[in-house]
Formats: structure tokens, sequence, C-alpha cells
């Protein structure tokens, strides 16, 4: 039986606009999975940035619980959300979110900062990161020197410097073309299969694919749920039209 990583009990996020309460994710109770790899998908406005915000304490919830590896994080305070996000989860943004004055291994590192990891550790954790995801020749690169697809592979990297026990990733090829978004896929791909829990927010069948599990979220509230076997490339047609089926009959 797997076990709950993320859970969360009668779920809201609500914001106020012009006057009016927008109510974006209602009552959702929710299990996320150690090692899955989770996407969550929906139409434009569903909620499910907000959902993943919610679930890796980037957001503050308006109501209700969401307990990571089996710690209500809506009751720790700043310092507490913060040391958790830096040093339990891991995550990748849509517009890379690089700085941009540290090379590679600069921005790779930050992460580490006032931690309590040997260094030696730490300098091994970049470098094996690094060849994982052929970053090796662009150490001393800066982002304006990169292609957005090596910008991607450089802030997994960071988002993983601190072994988190979740990887989040919102839109992670949004803003990349075919190629480059592919293999960012496959690193999502690979580090899933070491082991990595990962939770991603797309609109893409192409990066659903990728998971082993596909969450539709429709006004706020989980309507549907589609267990994948692991990614592989022998089924991958049966998988496309079966994911297909799936997000078709769910109005996407």
């Amino acid at each position: 039986m797997k076990k709950t990583i993320i859970q969360t009990q009668l779920l809201c996020k609500s914001f106020i606009t012009d006057g009016e309460i927008n109510n974006i994710i209602k009552n959702m109770d929710l299990n996320i999975y150690e090692g899955d790899f989770t996407v969550i998908m929906g139409s434009s406005g569903s909620g499910k940035s907000t959902l993943l915000y919610s679930l890796s304490g980037m957001d503050q919830v308006t109501t209700g619980k969401v307990f990571f590896d089996g710690e209500d994080i809506t009751r720790m305070k700043e310092k507490e959300i913060t040391k958790l996000r830096k040093e339990k989860l891991g995550f990748v943004f849509q517009g890379i979110n690089l700085i941009p004055n540290l090379n590679v291994y600069e921005n790779i590192l930050s992460p580490t900062y006032k931690t309590k990891k040997d260094r030696k550790q730490i300098e091994k954790r970049i470098q094996d990161l690094m060849e994982k995801l052929e970053l090796t020749n662009h150490k001393s690169k800066f982002p304006n020197q990169m292609s957005g697809g090596q910008k991607q592979r450089v802030a997994i990297c960071r988002a993983l410097i601190n072994e988190p026990k979740v990887l989040f990733a919102d839109e992670p090829t949004g803003a990349l073309n075919s190629s480059q978004g592919d293999s960012v896929l496959d690193i999502f791909t690979k580090v899933h299969g070491d082991g990595q829990s990962v939770v991603m927010v797309t609109h893409d069948l192409k990066a659903a694919l990728r998971g082993n599990r596909i969450l539709y979220i429709k006004d706020g509230r989980i309507d549907g749920d589609l267990a994948l076997a692991e990614y592989g490339t022998d089924d991958l047609a049966q998988r496309e039209e079966t994911v297909y089926k799936f997000l078709k009959a769910k109005g996407w």
C-alpha cells in the first residue's frame, strides 16, 4: 500500500476580486502518494495551479488543512514553512526564474545557503546532478548564455539539490519549444524512475503521458482520477489513447 505524502482535508482557497469572493478550490479532500508522478490537469481557471501552490506551502489556504508527511503545514509559522520548503520541497516554475547574475553552478548551489549540510556532500550532489542532466560543460555559464531548455535543466537541478521529498512543477515545459520540452520531460521521467515523488501541473497531453496518475480539476474540485502504469515507450500509443479518452470525457 502506498504511503500518503500529502493530504488535504476540506481544502478551500478563495480570492477577493472587485469586492467579490472567488472560490477557487472548494472543500477538496485529496491524497498524494509517495513515489508517484502525479499530473494535475484542467481547463484555464479550474484551479490547478492554485492547488499546486496550496499543496506546496507556497500559498496560504483559506480554510481546511494540508498535511505534508504527517505535519499540518497550515498551522506552521512563516519561519517553519520556509524551512520546510527549503529542505523538503523542490519547485520548478514555467518562467524558470534563475538568478541572472549567478552562473549555473552558483544557481544550483543557492538553495543550500544557511543549511547545515556538509560542503563536500553538497559539492558531490551538484556534480552528480549536473552530470545526470548533462550540464557539466555549462557549469560556468550565465543564464543569458543558455537556451530555454538548458536553463530549465538548471532550474530542475536547483530544485533537487536539497533532495526534496516532493518535486513540484508548474507548467515546466510551457515556455519551451517541442524538442526542449521533450528533453525536460525526459528528465522528469528519469528522476521519477529514481524514486522521486513528482507533482506537475500541465495543459499538455505529451507532458501528461509521463505521469502514473492524472487528476482532472474542474471548478475547484476533483472531477477525475486516472491511474496509469509507469511510463514506457513500448505502449505509448495505447497510453496516449487512454489518456486522451479520459481527458475528452472530462471536456478537455
